[in-house]
């Protein structure tokens, strides 16, 4: 090949790679919320900033990205195809930011987990210092969100959730179980009575979570065919404002059975009910052959075994159990410290 025909060949074999990576970033998000609003919130940012960016990117791209619609905003075709491409990137650059930690001696690998909010605030974070004394050279982010994190892009090493995912490639095993029922603060209960079945609840103000993987409908259904308006008396969308709530004498609600353990001025109510959820720890099998996410999912592991906490075991045990069983392990704690310092 003459040198002339060489350059053209290199011409047309050039690509402009020039992709504003905050562009790609903020597209992405969209595309997963389907909302503006929700999107321009969770990035922190105003509206017209998060749009100037896919603007920006649908010059660059030469495509119209989004549909806007009653719906929210839709993807369009070319919109997929950018997606796929993004979310690709998205994953080598997750993968390239552990080699960039794992060539870096003396600072510490940082492993990143997501787990649900309440399972995470009030459960796993109280036990880090066991993992940070173990574990010197690993550094812990803990991501507590109702919203079940992206794994199989690697936004987080691994999770713990309470719905497995739909990805086939993941590991997918189970932590144990989530026992369900209904409390009351010792306020609560001293001023207007304790509902003695399920049937008494709704004639008490409920205190409702809404939020991901949280199936408050259903354990509505349970209680009461009435309309929530008249069922619940407030709705929460996290579980420390639910906890605060409760232990601040606004209701009944479901709780968790070791919250008893953890939280002895709360009383176990309505005792003919409780529903079971499974806990399930997922990570994606590239991250787990890291030695400082193993490790982590070890210690995580170790921390939901049901032979050290019945309670999270197959089977059901009583919440005035807890505080005994707790007291005999040496894992109580004086109460849900938060809550308690905001009374």
């Amino acid at each position: 090949m003459s040198s002339k025909r060489a350059d053209v060949a290199h011409e047309g074999d050039h690509i402009d790679t020039a992709f504003n990576w905050d562009d790609v970033r903020l597209f992405l998000i969209l595309a997963r919320t389907g909302s503006l609003r929700r999107a321009a919130a969770e990035a922190a940012m105003s509206r017209s900033a998060l749009m100037r960016h896919i603007v920006h990117l649908e010059q660059r791209t030469n495509c119209v990205l989004f549909r806007r619609t009653k719906q929210g905003m839709v993807l369009t075709e070319e919109g997929e195809k950018v997606r796929t491409a993004g979310e690709a990137m998205l994953q080598q650059a997750r993968l390239l930011s552990h080699v960039s930690q794992r060539a870096k001696p003396g600072l510490r690998s940082t492993v990143k987990l997501g787990i649900t909010e309440g399972l995470g605030t009030f459960w796993l974070v109280p036990r880090i210092l066991d993992f940070s004394l173990a574990e010197p050279t690993v550094q812990v982010s803990i991501k507590c969100d109702m919203r079940p994190t992206d794994i199989e892009g690697l936004e987080v090493d691994f999770a713990v959730q309470l719905e497995p995912p739909a990805a086939g490639d993941l590991i997918v095993t189970r932590l144990g179980w989530l026992h369900i029922a209904f409390f009351a603060s010792e306020r609560y209960v001293r001023g207007y009575g304790a509902p003695e079945t399920r049937a008494d609840i709704a004639a008490h103000p409920f205190i409702e979570l809404v939020a991901n993987q949280i199936p408050s409908q259903k354990l509505q259904a349970d209680v009461t065919r009435e309309d929530h308006r008249a069922f619940v008396g407030l709705r929460v969308n996290t579980s420390s404002a639910q906890v605060l709530a409760v232990t601040s004498g606004a209701g009944v609600t479901a709780l968790p059975t070791y919250a008893r353990a953890l939280a002895p001025s709360l009383v176990h109510v309505a005792r003919d009910y409780h529903i079971r959820r499974d806990i399930w720890l997922v990570y994606h099998p590239r991250a787990a052959d890291l030695p400082h996410v193993r490790k982590a999912i070890d210690w995580v592991k170790r921390s939901f075994d049901p032979q050290r906490y019945p309670w999270f075991g197959e089977a059901y045990v009583e919440p005035d159990k807890m505080q005994l069983m707790a007291q005999e392990r040496g894992q109580l704690f004086s109460d849900f410290q938060a809550a308690e310092a905001f009374r």
